[in-house]
């Protein structure tokens, strides 16, 4: 019976989560905060390893990055080829981050999980103060070295985990003196379907893909996320960023408690 009801709490917690994540991301991002627990929560019934979840959430999340290059299509024609270096510094790191993630244990990564949604969170929580002071660091100047080469270690996180890396990608632009918004738009859009992209397919080769719930996920995530997409005016997005946060450290503490319940310190 108690058997029976977590299947079925599982079965439409996920559809919902999946729905409001591909929301959340249009929006303001985070929403691997409520897609991720939401296959947790049901990955031990049905015998769903932790990296095998985290590859799941990345390949079903992706349909949305694909949507935001339709949505920017007329700003990357318009840079055309200037968009290869970092668009391959972008796929680079992100395969590493999916090497990575691959040569993970289960075990491991359950743990590193809350100190990742952790650090997303923080992000989160510092993304306009912070790069209003990382703006500064350019003196003005375009540094295209040094985003080619941050552009690889920050798609190394997405690629291995993914939230919070948006923000990661808008400070590295601030830092090299990207400040041009349709620049940073048309960018931030390439470098994410790149660098996550690279790394689903890769999860997909090696098998690690439940498509059970990959295929409902990535459907309800690419209609929240165009849901999302267009009702994103009408909301605040200051407000939003602090809820997308806030649900970040709730889910944090969920996981360290999980974690420490399963291995309590002695």
């Amino acid at each position: 019976m108690a058997e029976s009801f977590l299947r079925l709490l599982y079965a439409s917690w996920l559809p919902a989560a999946s729905f409001f994540a591909g929301v959340l991301n249009s929006i303001a991002g985070g929403g691997s905060f409520l897609s991720l627990p939401a296959l947790f929560a049901g990955s031990a019934a049905i015998g769903i390893g932790a990296v095998m979840v985290q590859a799941t959430n990345t390949v079903a999340l992706w349909p949305g990055q694909l949507t935001g290059l339709i949505a920017f299509r007329k700003e990357l024609r318009e840079y055309g080829w200037e968009l290869l270096p970092l668009g391959t510094a972008a796929g680079i790191g992100g395969w590493i981050g999916g090497f990575l993630l691959l040569r993970t244990g289960n075990h491991m990564f359950r743990q590193l999980l809350p100190w990742l949604l952790l650090f997303a969170a923080v992000m989160f929580v510092l993304s306009f103060p912070l790069g209003r002071w990382l703006q500064t660091l350019s003196g003005g100047k375009r540094h295209n070295k040094l985003l080619i080469v941050g552009m690889v270690v920050v798609s190394v996180y997405v690629g291995y985990f993914g939230a919070g890396g948006g923000f990661l990608v808008m400070a590295l632009f601030g830092i090299c003196g990207v400040h041009d918004i349709h620049e940073m738009n048309a960018l931030k859009v390439l470098t994410a379907a790149v660098s996550i992209g690279i790394p689903a397919v890769s999860f997909i080769l090696a098998g690690k893909v439940e498509w059970r719930f990959c295929l409902v996920m990535a459907i309800l995530a690419a209609l929240g996320g165009y849901v999302g997409a267009h009702y994103s005016r009408l909301i605040n997005q200051a407000i939003m960023r602090r809820t997308v946060a806030a649900i970040g450290f709730m889910t944090a503490a969920y996981f360290f408690v999980q974690n420490y319940a399963a291995h309590p310190v002695r």
